[in-house]
């Protein structure tokens, strides 16, 4: 086994690093979804919407029973690793290495077994026929292949092996392409099976390749002192396991409402105005699980340094969401008819109103990974089942009077719910305070966010943009004032500029 500690990334100024890695996973998730797109283009042109309903059945059935038997072990893992790897005890890192892939392999014999046990009634649900049995019986290959998959990215996680993390995601994009349009283009409609399972299996294959490098594998053996040692993780693992089944669960409830009271048609307006929505959050915080989880849960019970992390973390995410919501509010006229349609213009009153939700998500989650960073697996489920209850009801009774602004509103009413619980139930739990200093920062981008949104009141599209701009621009001057007082490579770059000035 190499000498972690000789292959750790570095770590930068703090700002620098949380910056640095935001940017990285960032442009990495922004290069996968324009690589999903053109996927998506391909199987359209040769499969047809029968296709896409196909490849989108598989997924979600495959997705469904791997988070029903993976135990989380892919994300509860990565605390457990990190807070091994930063105290350089490399002779328990490796054993606890190796309990993470005996509970992946159990976990992976688990899924094979239930989508095996359920692969008669799969087909019937899905299809009211017995005809795909055996389609559901392969598609429990996929499963297994995932729980493994999960499990290697998790030793790499907790490792702090990020740019190899970020780079196993692009390289598992771009060969997901180059395996899917061959098996599109000459095999059809009846490829969709077997190209999913041949790209999981390569996807497996290259993170095997990366993690063996950094920790090689040995005779995994499963043994009662690999299993008795990997229960606290899996139990960390089961409740985001249970708290992504809430989530899933208060969405089902959602579309359904919406479905029986406005229609598929209103269904397909939801979606691309909540894609909208959470579409730049998920380019954003995608670094928050890569590499802020693993930082903060190396620091154990250490009150202030925690702290300082969250707030460091929170205040990055705020300066860097604010103006990127603004960009976003000027182009929604462009995004829907170019991801979709012109019909998809309707959408954009939700998307409008529900843009609040994510600038309070940039304050929220951060501080929502107190309670998994410290193994409290309890007080993260009750505050995932506030939130879920609450959500639940206000979107249904939103639409019912509103429609789909109403729907914008309560999901940005459901950003302002979240946050303030979280303060409260986390200052209340773990101690958490909320920084003084950068509090004016985020009331100003509030404010100029709120701008931007009642400028949509102005009844010429000129003064609109102008407004929107105007607002943009001081956003983007704030942003990098005071991120240029943390950051190196900020002053360096400001400095340059003013001597050639």
């Amino acid at each position: 086994m190499k000498n972690i500690s000789q292959v750790n990334d570095s770590q930068d100024n703090a700002y620098d690093h949380i910056v640095k890695y935001i940017g990285l996973f960032g442009g990495v998730q922004g290069a996968t979804l324009l690589i999903s797109i053109i996927r998506n283009k391909v199987a359209a042109y040769f499969l047809g919407a029968s296709g896409i309903g196909l490849i989108n059945i598989y997924n979600k059935v495959v997705t469904l029973i791997n988070q029903a038997t993976n135990l989380g072990i892919s994300f509860s893992a990565v605390k457990h690793v990190a807070e091994l790897n930063d105290m350089a005890d490399e002779k328990r890192l490796k054993e606890l290495v190796q309990t993470v892939r005996v509970w992946s392999l159990m976990t992976a014999v688990l899924g094979l077994f239930v989508g095996l046990m359920l692969s008669r009634w799969l087909s019937w649900w899905t299809f009211e026929n017995y005809n795909y049995t055996h389609v559901f019986c392969i598609l429990s290959l996929v499963v297994a292949i995932m729980a493994v998959t999960g499990g290697e990215m998790a030793i790499l996680k907790g490792l702090k092996q990020l740019k190899k993390v970020a780079l196993i995601s692009l390289f598992a994009a771009l060969l997901t392409l180059l395996v899917c349009v061959p098996f599109y283009c000459f095999w059809g409609i009846e490829s969709v099976l077997w190209s999913l399972l041949v790209s999981n299996a390569v996807i497996l294959a290259l993170h095997l390749f990366y993690s063996s490098k950094v920790v090689p594998w040995s005779s995994t053996i499963i043994s009662l002192r690999h299993i008795k040692s990997g229960f606290s993780m899996a139990k960390l693992g089961v409740a985001f396991v249970l708290a992504g089944i809430l989530g899933q669960g208060a969405d089902y409830l959602i579309i359904a409402f919406i479905q029986n009271n406005g229609g598929l048609e209103s269904v397909g307006l939801y979606n691309a105005g909540y894609f909208l929505v959470a579409n730049i959050g998920s380019l954003l915080f995608v670094a928050v699980e890569a590499d802020y989880f693993p930082r903060l849960s190396s620091m154990g019970n250490d009150v202030k340094a925690m702290n300082e992390t969250v707030n460091r973390q929170v205040e990055v995410c705020v300066l860097l969401m604010a103006p990127c919501l603004m960009l976003e509010l000027l182009l929604i006229p462009f995004m829907l008819p170019l991801l979709y349609t012109a019909e998809f213009l309707q959408a954009a009153p939700m998307a409008v109103c529900g843009i609040f939700y994510l600038f309070f998500k940039a304050m929220t989650l951060p501080v929502a990974y107190l309670a998994l960073a410290k193994g409290d697996s309890k007080t993260y489920l009750v505050a995932e089942f506030l939130y879920d209850i609450f959500i639940a009801v206000a979107i249904p009774v939103a639409f019912k009077y509103y429609g789909l602004m109403g729907v914008g509103v309560a999901l940005s009413l459901a950003g302002v719910f979240d946050f303030l619980m979280i303060l409260i139930y986390y200052g209340l739990k773990y101690d958490f305070k909320m920084a003084l200093r950068p509090l004016k920062i985020y009331l100003f981008q509030f404010l100029l966010l709120i701008l931007c949104v009642s400028s949509f009141a102005l009844p010429v599209l000129w003064m609109r943009w102008g407004v929107i701009i105007c607002a943009l621009l001081c956003s983007i001057g704030v942003s990098y004032h005071y991120l240029g007082q943390e950051m190196e490579f900020v002053k360096r770059f400001t400095e340059k500029l003013k001597k050639k000035l």
